[in-house]
């Protein structure tokens, strides 16, 4: 068996099995959506905010009505497509815990114009030995990873 293996087969892989054999071709039909959401913490809010209006390229944010005593939420809009919204809360994940949740993925026409930038504004980058998928922690530890696809992200 090839040492090299394609994450993203394998974890469609792995849900089919999870799934079991009583599940349907249609039940299968399961993707992620175009907006996802995380908690950051207060203080880095401008940071934030810079991160995702300058180097993303998305924009000044919306500020959205929180009904949420937690804090405020920001939503930005990607130029291709998609969005995020970050809620502003003391009781949000530090860096380091943050980096340990989930992790989200951006497409772009050019994945290594937006590495050098992201490069550029330091924010770190975050490896990890599983892919060669480019990985940044934002401003609070949230991680985005870049995907691409003008090369394999296998582990070497």
């Amino acid at each position: 068996m090839d040492s090299q293996i394609n994450r993203r087969g394998c974890l469609g892989i792995a849900v089919a099995a999870a799934a079991g054999p009583q599940a349907k071709a249609a039940d299968t039909a399961i993707s992620l959506g175009d907006r996802a959401h995380f908690l950051a913490r207060p203080e880095f809010r401008d940071a934030l905010v810079a991160c995702f209006s300058k180097v993303l390229g998305c924009g000044e944010p919306t500020v959205l009505p929180a009904h949420d005593p937690a804090g405020p939420i920001l939503a930005f809009r990607f130029p291709s497509g998609g969005s995020v919204s970050v809620q502003f809360t003391a009781g949000a994940l530090d860096e380091t815990a943050a980096r340990r949740g989930a992790w989200l993925e951006l497409r772009c026409a050019d994945p290594s114009a937006l590495e050098a930038a992201v490069l550029a504004a330091g924010l770190p980058q975050i490896r990890y030995a599983a892919t060669t998928t480019f990985y940044f922690a934002a401003p609070g530890g949230q991680v985005f990873g870049l995907a691409r696809q003008d090369r394999r992200e296998l582990a070497g």
